[in-house]
């Protein structure tokens, strides 16, 4: 039982992961905005001090970082069903190493040491 214990929680994070577009999709198809769901995903209880050093962060991680990910998806979502979604997120590795190999950051290193 020791071994399955991994595959249990992983079919756990899957469940979770699929209740919880479920809901998603639920509250977007009952007329919330996913940019209002982003942004309250995004609120945190502390803050720093607001310098301008923390402002130029937030600004570039909320243009390029994970907000732009949100958006996307939350979008998709609304207009596609969850269990689209779900298979989405699980083609999302794959994708990335496709990527990797076709931008050369996998094979380089193993080309030189040839």
């Amino acid at each position: 039982m020791e071994g399955c214990s991994y595959y249990l929680a992983m079919v756990l994070v899957q469940l979770i992961y699929g209740g919880s577009n479920i809901l998603i999709k639920f509250s977007l198809a009952k007329g919330l905005n996913p940019i209002v769901f982003v942004v309250y995903r995004g609120i945190r209880k502390q803050r720093p001090s607001l310098s301008f050093s923390v402002a130029a962060k937030n600004f570039v991680l909320a243009l390029f970082g994970t907000t732009i990910h949100l958006n996307v998806f939350y979008a998709g979502l609304a207009y596609t069903s969850p269990t689209v979604a779900c298979a989405l997120s699980n083609v999302l590795p794959s994708l990335t190493f496709l990527m990797a190999v076709l931008l050369g950051y996998i094979l380089c290193p193993f080309l030189s040491l040839a």
